[in-house]
C-alpha cells in the first residue's frame, strides 16, 4: 500500500495502517516516467516481494481491482496484472457445442 500523500492514493480504509509498506518510499510502487526494461522489471519484483508477506494483501488488491486503480503495484499486482485479471473475469466462458439430446424410439 503506498503513502496515502501519494497523488495516486485513496486513503479509505483502516487496512491501509497495517501494510507492510507503511512508510516505504511510494517510488518502489510506482513508475517513473520513461522506466522500462529490466530496470521496471526489478523495481516491481522489489515491490511484490514487500507485498508477499503483507497482512492486508487481500484488501489492499480488492481495493486497487474495486477502484480500477490504474497506476503502481497495488496488493502485489502490476498494472499489466490487474488488467489481465480483469480481462480473464469479464471473459465469456467458452460456450459448448449444442447437442441435442437423444430421444425415446417411437412408440410402436
Amino acid at each position: 500500500m503506498p503513502d496515502p500523500s501519494h497523488p495516486h492514493v485513496h486513503a479509505d480504509g483502516d487496512w491501509q495502517s497495517r501494510a507492510a509498506c507503511r512508510g516505504t518510499d511510494t517510488d518502489l510502487f510506482f513508475s517513473p516516467d520513461g522506466e522500462r526494461g529490466h530496470a521496471r522489471a526489478r523495481r516491481e519484483r522489489a515491490a511484490k516481494q514487500l507485498c508477499h508477506d503483507c497482512p492486508v494483501l487481500t484488501d489492499c488488491r480488492t481495493h486497487a481491482l474495486t477502484a480500477a486503480e490504474a497506476y503502481g503495484i497495488w496488493g502485489g499486482m502490476s498494472e499489466t496484472d490487474r488488467t489481465r485479471h480483469i480481462r480473464r473475469r469479464t471473459r465469456p466462458a467458452a460456450r459448448r457445442p449444442h447437442r441435442t439430446p437423444p430421444t425415446s424410439p417411437a412408440p410402436r
